[in-house]
């Protein structure tokens, strides 16, 4: 049995991002991605429709600027008067933006040279899996669609496949760990 890889969605991002040498940020995380990028990688069909929600993210750009701490300090009911800065994002170009949907489409296809996933099926055996798996949010904090990937993981380890998720999802990796699903992060900061 070969040891697969599934992808949460914001590590085949951030895979995404190290792989492409155009936007790579200078050989950070080049041992980390040594370590999975010839291995069989997976991404849930969930992860399909999500990766557009999380480059839209960056493709949006943002305002940045100052913006109020509005936490309770006390006992009291007392406010933090701090403010934080958030440095902007520039927009993307839709030259940058047509060319990152060029990239993930030529992957999910299997056309491209950076690298190839699999996709996992979703389906209604899953969904069950997922409803079983997210009564652990309410301890953990983590959202449904990542329920949704843990329970794609959990049932190829029930059918006996060596499958480890890739995530930096600190309340995925907790509800992994409920369900016996092993996690690696390798794109933790060193």
């Amino acid at each position: 049995m070969s040891q697969e890889f599934l992808l949460d969605t914001n590590a085949f991002y951030n895979l995404l991002k190290a792989m492409n040498p155009e936007i790579s940020e200078q050989g950070v995380l080049a041992d980390s991605v040594a370590a999975i990028k010839h291995a069989k990688l997976l991404v849930s069909s969930i992860t399909e429709v999500e990766i557009i929600s999380v480059l839209g993210k960056y493709a949006r750009g943002s305002q940045g600027g100052n913006s109020k701490c509005n936490c309770q300090i006390s006992p009291e009911g007392h406010i933090c008067q701090n403010s934080r800065y958030t440095a902007p994002r520039k927009k993307w170009s839709k030259k940058r933006v047509k060319a990152w949907l060029q990239l993930i489409s030529d992957i999910f296809e299997g056309k491209s040279k950076l690298f190839t996933v699999g996709i996992e099926p979703f389906d209604s055996v899953t969904v069950e899996e997922a409803k079983n798996v997210i009564t652990h949010a309410l301890i953990h904090n983590f959202a449904s669609m990542d329920a949704m990937i843990a329970a794609t993981a959990k049932l190829a380890r029930d059918s006996s496949r060596d499958v480890t998720v890739i995530t930096s999802d600190k309340g995925l990796k907790a509800g992994l760990s409920k369900i016996d699903v092993p996690y690696n992060d390798v794109f933790a900061a060193n």
